[in-house]
């Protein structure tokens, strides 16, 4: 009995993805900018599905389970509100977007491992908490541009740390209390006590703000060649780092961000002929970029080893077929880092591809709504925030989903809200953050201390 309620849950959930996404492009082509009646309803579905997932069989009704699935549910009402309270007239498209992408995140990490669900929704609350603050920093700094050389240099202050450890570690031998770990085959976190971040991930904001800054007039040629010499240092200290995920999300926004300031197709030629090489340098440097580009390549021919993870991906996306295997039915685990790297796949095998389609028309939401209150900004600056972050989201989601179904070679980057990583899922609720900023500065034609 409890099998069969887990197994028929699966079409009540793509049924509601779908609801979701009717409601949610609805209001993007009729263009609401106030949360109206219809747009309202998405709220339903970004409730309902905690509810229903952690009521349902395959979690044994289990007090824990209750308990967090209360705990969510109450985060989402409560921080909706609040959302609304702090920015008037909030985007409900991202609002409701960004609630439902983390729920289903969430619901996914407690099946596969309850400690671990609990401490991202700590991070989410924390990150969520922060973003409110967002339109007191632009009170503050009410001319940010002047800060765009501090944005650069506490970047490549923040990304030093690791290396800093590291030398130290190495020249001296000795414990400090900020340590650099390995982890995955790079080294991209810091350990600070009991608590681990990424640097990199952080660095995320302070980019997009610093080429905001930059590129908020069109940029002339000296302009573009000191912006590219120092986006080109911050990748190179990612690179050696091992981080070659993030690298490449930093080239990526800065394409992206300097085609929108200078409208050059040469410049953009040009930095697409630098990606190339310098992507052959690093297949040539670092071995263990070989290991994933043989098994994207062809995962069978090392499929007890090298290609082990990606051909398990592609198993539990292609067996359980449309709707899924059912949510706690399918086998998830047996996908090495499967709650960091593969969440993607475990969302597929157990709901199905048509819902997994359905994320992706999610992101690809999120992207439109926010290239819309970019391209609305009065001021050349927010708009190019607006823009940066968008595509940073935006970019981030195609390389995470790319890599799980082996349309790209896996970079080890995490799906926005989705995946494990307790500074990701705190960075990513800032940036929304940021979003709801700026439509509220075009929904009012105010700044945010007005």
């Amino acid at each position: 009995m409890l099998g069969f309620m887990a197994a028929v849950s699966r079409y009540y959930f793509v049924f509601l993805m779908g609801y979701f996404l009717w409601l949610g492009y609805r209001g993007l082509f009729r263009d609401e900018p106030r949360p109206s009646l219809g747009i309202a309803v998405l709220l339903l579905p970004a409730f309902a599905f905690p509810i229903l997932a952690f009521s349902d069989a395959a979690f044994a009704f289990s007090p824990q389970t209750l308990l967090f699935g209360g705990a969510l549910l109450v985060f989402v009402l409560f921080g909706g509100f609040l959302l609304r309270r702090v920015h008037h007239s909030s985007c409900a498209i991202l609002e409701k977007c960004m609630f439902f992408l983390l729920s289903i995140g969430l619901v996914m990490l407690y099946r596969l491992s309850p400690s671990l669900a609990l401490r991202q929704l700590v991070f989410a609350a924390l990150g969520f908490g922060i973003a409110l603050l967002i339109p007191l920093v632009f009170r503050i700094f009410k001319q940010i541009e002047r800060l765009e050389i501090v944005f650069l240099l506490t970047s490549f202050g923040l990304l030093g740390l690791v290396h800093i450890a590291e030398l130290i570690d190495l020249i001296f031998n000795i414990q400090i209390p900020i340590v650099a770990v390995d982890q995955f085959g790079a080294n991209r976190w810091i350990r600070i006590g009991p608590i681990n971040f990424q640097p990199s991930e952080f660095v995320k904001i302070l980019y997009v703000l610093y080429l905001a800054c930059a590129f908020r007039a069109k940029p002339s040629l000296g302009k573009i060649a000191f912006v590219g010499a120092a986006s080109a240092g911050l990748i190179l200290m990612l690179v050696a780092q091992r981080n070659l995920g993030h690298a490449l999300v930093f080239f990526g926004v800065f394409m992206a961000m300097l085609y929108a300031a200078s409208a050059s197709r040469i410049l953009f030629g040009l930095g697409l002929l630098a990606m190339g090489g310098a992507s052959v340098l690093s297949y040539q440097l670092f071995p263990h970029l070989r290991i994933r580009v043989a098994a994207w390549q062809n995962p069978w021919a090392d499929i007890a080893d090298g290609g082990f993870q990606i051909a398990q991906s592609l198993f539990a996306i292609g067996s359980p077929g449309a709707f899924g295997a059912g949510l706690g039915l399918g086998m998830p685990e047996r996908i090495p880092v499967v709650e960091r790297d593969m969440i993607f796949s475990a969302i597929s095998e157990e709901f199905g591809w048509i819902f997994a389609l359905g994320i992706m028309a999610v992101f690809a939401l999120i992207l439109a709504r926010s290239m819309q209150i970019a391209s609305r900004q009065s001021r050349p600056l927010y708009g190019m925030m607006a823009m940066g972050f968008s595509v940073l989201i935006g970019f981030q989601a195609f390389i995470a989903i790319g890599g799980n179904v082996k349309f790209i070679p896996m970079t080890g980057i995490t799906l926005p809200l989705m995946s494990y990583g307790g500074s990701s899922v705190f960075v990513i609720m800032l940036m929304f953050g940021f979003l709801q900023t700026f439509n509220r500065i075009n929904d009012e034609g105010t700044e945010p201390d007005e």
